[in-house]
């Protein structure tokens, strides 16, 4: 029977990020794919026009209706808009036990819109920090959550440190994304693990040069990581397998139909 995992996240209909990714990201891994909305979202690669989050009796319906039908394996969230959101979510957390919680803590978009309430993030997340297997924050949220500036590959590795110390309920973090600041490194990616055991896996690649920006990363990354940890793959495993997955996608990507040569790029599941 197939695994069945449930994704907490937003609506985008341009396909390319929240719920919509996540389910394809499902699909591909031969997984059952459950959704719960927290925000309906206007946008598309470029822009996001607008953000109206759920009330928080829907989102309760929502979450009832999935948890009094299915057995859910797993839950994978992305955008959480606010702190009562993060608090109904946790609370279905603990009632059904559910071992297996990736959380991507978004805070801004690709096209650099804060999407999240901003004046409680990321402090609003912690009821869903002690419930989770892993974490997948890129730099700029991993800079929020532990309230430290990273500037090189060593500031990931103490602020994932500091992340430990504060949310030790935490089994593992990644953060996303030293090509942001390993200008010298010319065309590598390197992301860091650090495990329930206090043990550093680093992972380096090249860089897929699209030409463009790209949309839609890193719920592909998260969701792709939910898929196979909910699966019994070992998460330093999981996370380079992750990475194969999505420079796959990226190889194969699509461009938005459009009238112009400006538009981003977005991530499709279609490999």
């Amino acid at each position: 029977m197939a695994l069945k995992i449930l994704s907490v996240a937003g609506f985008d209909g341009s396909g390319g990020a929240g719920i919509t990714s996540d389910i394809k990201i499902f699909s591909k891994r031969n997984i059952f794919g459950l959704s719960v909305i927290t925000a309906m979202t206007a946008q598309n690669p470029d822009n996001i026009y607008k953000i109206e989050p759920v009330s928080d009796v829907f989102f309760s319906a929502e979450l009832n209706a999935v948890f009094d039908y299915f057995s859910v394996d797993a839950v994978k969230t992305g955008l959480i808009y606010n702190g009562r959101q993060s608090s109904i979510l946790s609370g279905f957390i603990g009632k059904y036990g559910i071992k297996t919680l990736v959380v991507d803590p978004v805070y801004v978009s690709t096209s650099n819109s804060i999407i999240v309430d901003k004046n409680g993030y990321p402090d609003f997340l912690t009821p869903l920090f002690k419930y989770a297997s892993v974490i997948t924050p890129n730099i700029k949220e991993a800079e929020l959550i532990s309230e430290t500036e990273i500037n090189d590959f060593k500031g990931m590795k103490r602020a994932a440190k500091i992340i430990r110390k504060k949310f030790p309920e935490i089994k593992n973090i990644i953060i996303k994304g030293s090509h942001i600041f390993e200008k010298s490194e010319g065309d590598v990616i390197k992301n860091i693990l650090l495990d329930s055991k206090n043990e550093y896996f680093t992972y380096e690649s090249k860089i897929i040069n699209a030409g463009k920006q790209i949309h839609g990363t890193g719920c592909a990354f998260s969701a792709c990581i939910t898929a196979y940890v909910a699966s019994g793959m070992k998460i330093e495993y999981a996370v380079a397998e992750t990475e194969k997955f999505i420079s796959k996608i990226i190889r194969n990507i699509k461009k938005i139909p459009d009238n112009t040569s400006e538009k981003k790029i977005y991530i499709t599941a279609n490999i």
